[in-house]
């Protein structure tokens, strides 16, 4: 399977609007490979000049390079191009799906009268959803992840897919292979023999990363839970035209609805960066809470870590949180996965960490991953 497949919930492009989404992607490509890189430059040559007229000692926080940077008018071009790049990604995905707002609709209904499908879906309006997410367009998405117009609305989840296939391809990620598929292949590196029977997908968003597992594992019951009811509409939706069996709740990381013990595999899929490190803790307590003994929890990201970088390297890192409405980006970026994972009831031998790169090279996705003792009571 590739990273983006096609399936009838997608919305059909005009000629037009692929023309205009082509034109996004190769702007968004020029920034980041021919204006991004000088940004070091203008650091070097312009802005660390000017703050050593007025201080003594170096830049010492992300903070100080902000007010230094945000001062050059080299960078301000660059961000301010970024941004509107990031703008120009959503009107260029919002006008087909919005277009095509009644048939998916239309759809949903027409699976709701389905006598028979393969996997279900579970709402429930009175979820707990953190302001972090209720009150903020993540990525700048339209709407944000959790909005919800009535009981046959998918739109959260067909921008989440729209956009997120346009903004993974910008940034140089490949189609060759999706997240799930990484680490369906790092289990089977890392783990091997490892078929686990019961499958737990944390924060699932439009379900992309849900159905793989169904498809790889097509004999294990696989679950997957998120905030926002159009999400997981579409989400279900999704995997049903896909031919996936998928179990889609609406859950909240911090206390997840299922018995102790119920899973063989507890993961997440580029969920963390979305998390408060309060959230991101309650869900590894969880992970370890669910897992049956022996079996493992692994959680993957994009590889943010500011550990072991340079400052300037950080504060290229964070350009997400103050423009592009990501609220925990920097918090995820100094997360401590290992100790979470101790708190949490994991033992240091059974716990690792890897850049584990993607089968054609374009990144190398952050995966924590540890095993609970199958002698564990």
């Amino acid at each position: 399977m590739v990273r983006n497949p096609e399936h009838n919930m997608l919305s059909p492009l005009s000629h037009d609007e692929l023309m205009r989404q082509k034109f996004v992607l190769s702007f968004k490509q020029h920034i980041f490979k021919n204006i991004k890189p000088r940004n070091k430059l203008v650091y070097e040559k312009l802005g660390l000049p000017a703050y050593q007229k007025n201080f003594t000692e170096p830049p010492k926080k992300i903070s100080d390079i902000e007010t230094l940077m945000y001062a050059q008018p080299m960078y301000q071009m660059f961000s301010a191009l970024n941004r509107s790049a990031q703008e120009l990604m959503w009107q260029s995905v919002s006008e087909p799906i919005f277009r095509n707002r009644d048939i998916l609709s239309r759809k949903y209904k027409e699976l709701k009268k389905a006598k028979k499908t393969r996997g279900s879906l579970q709402l429930n309006n009175l979820v707990n959803v953190p302001k972090g997410i209720s009150q903020i367009d993540i990525h700048l998405q339209p709407g944000g992840y959790v909005s919800d117009y009535g009981p046959n609305d998918l739109l959260a989840g067909a921008l989440y897919e729209g956009g997120g296939n346009l903004y993974s391809r910008s940034g140089g990620i490949g189609t060759t292979e999706s997240k799930a598929e990484v680490i369906i292949r790092f289990l089977a590196e890392k783990f091997s023999g490892f078929r686990p029977k019961k499958i737990l997908d944390i924060g699932c968003s439009a379900g992309a990363s849900s159905t793989p597992w169904a498809l790889a594992y097509p004999n294990a019951s696989v679950h997957a839970i998120d905030l926002g009811a159009g999400m997981l509409r579409y989400a279900h939706a999704r995997a049903e035209a896909m031919d996936a069996c998928v179990h889609f709740h609406q859950m909240n990381a911090n206390t997840i609805e299922f018995d102790t013990k119920t899973f063989d595999l507890v993961l997440s899929h580029n969920a963390m960066h979305e998390m408060s490190r309060v959230t991101t803790k309650n869900m590894f307590r969880e992970s370890y809470r669910l897992l049956k003994p022996g079996g493992i929890a692994i959680h993957q990201d994009v590889p943010l870590s500011y550990k072991g970088v340079d400052l300037f390297t950080q504060f290229e890192r964070s350009w997400d949180q103050k423009n592009n409405n990501e609220p925990y980006w920097s918090t995820y970026a100094t997360n401590n996965t290992n100790q979470m994972f101790l708190d949490a009831g994991f033992i240091e031998e059974n716990i690792s960490f890897d850049k584990f790169k993607q089968l054609d090279n374009t990144i190398s996705w952050f995966i924590s991953a540890a095993k609970k003792p199958k002698n564990t009571g």
